[in-house]
């Protein structure tokens, strides 16, 4: 806001300041485990793959790379059901995806995926809503 004498002149300005110094500390401390937690899964010794409400990729870590040989630049954004499981598998699959996403978990699933050189894998899903 600007200050101003008995003529109107301005001769100042005066300013609110507020210490954000917490907030930015929380801030920071969500980027810095943000980051730990996608390390993790990045780096996991199992394969851990996430699809958005639309079946669509929005996860892929690096098993799921060397087990399948999709780079997950290759799977973003691709329908994980129909283009990656198996035809005879996947309306099993599209279903407990379907559950998982409305909160209902699914243990020990097993069901095959294709790989990149179009080769079978058998995989065990557990899916939990994220």
């Amino acid at each position: 806001t600007t200050r101003r004498d008995v003529s109107g002149k301005v001769i100042g300005v005066i300013g609110v300041g507020q210490d954000i110094t917490d907030r930015k500390r929380a801030e920071e401390e969500k980027v810095r485990v943000a980051m730990e937690l996608q390390n993790f899964i990045d780096t996991a010794n199992a394969p851990i793959f996430g699809i958005d409400a639309l079946g669509k990729v929005n996860e892929w870590n690096n098993k799921a790379v060397e087990i399948t040989g999709y780079q997950k630049d290759e799977v973003l954004g691709q329908n994980l059901v129909e283009g990656f499981i198996t035809e005879e598998y996947r309306v099993s699959v599209k279903e407990v995806f379907d559950r998982a996403l409305n909160g209902q978990e699914a243990a020990n699933f097993e069901f095959p995926l294709f790989t990149k050189e179009m080769k079978r894998v058998e995989v065990l899903l557990n899916a939990t809503t994220r």
